[in-house]
């Protein structure tokens, strides 16, 4: 019996949110970047919406990653949305939410780990997040306005 029931917890749906502050690399507005991370041992999930919990709630609608988006097992989604975009609350990483297609509704966190510089995790362009940028070009030789990861 107890190998059943670990066998069933085994293949739930396990996602986690994790919430911080940064800007984009080259300057810009302070953003909330929220990371979802599909950590199901045998199971994809698809996000469907993703807010934060105020009053009124504040929905994460960015062109660049949009909803919904299916996880494969230990992919990553993350997008972003303005600071200034959503009202000031204590503990405000702690107010986002993911649904998922399914109906579950995850809770976030602080993400406390994060590096000083680094990647926008998830499908689209690859956006650089720090202090530091190296610039792409287009075909033509000229820089664009998108930053390509620095490695």
């Amino acid at each position: 019996m107890a190998d059943l029931a670990r066998g069933w917890h085994q293949q739930r749906r396990h996602v986690r949110v994790l919430v911080h502050r940064a800007s984009f690399v080259g300057g810009g507005f302070e953003q909330f970047f929220v990371k979802v991370t599909n950590l199901s041992r045998s199971r994809e999930v698809e996000i469907t919406h993703l807010w934060f919990a105020t009053q009124p709630p504040v929905h994460v609608l960015n062109d660049e990653r949009a909803l919904p988006a299916r996880l494969r097992l230990d992919e990553t989604f993350e997008t972003w949305i303005p600071v200034t975009t959503v009202p000031e609350c204590p503990k405000i990483e702690r107010l986002g939410r993911v649904a998922l297609s399914n109906g579950a509704v995850v809770k976030s966190r602080l993400n406390k780990n994060v590096p000083p510089i680094g990647n926008v995790a998830g499908p689209g362009g690859t956006v650089s997040v720090g202090a530091a940028v190296v610039p792409s070009t287009s075909r033509s030789g000229k820089p664009t306005e998108k930053p390509r990861p620095i490695r």
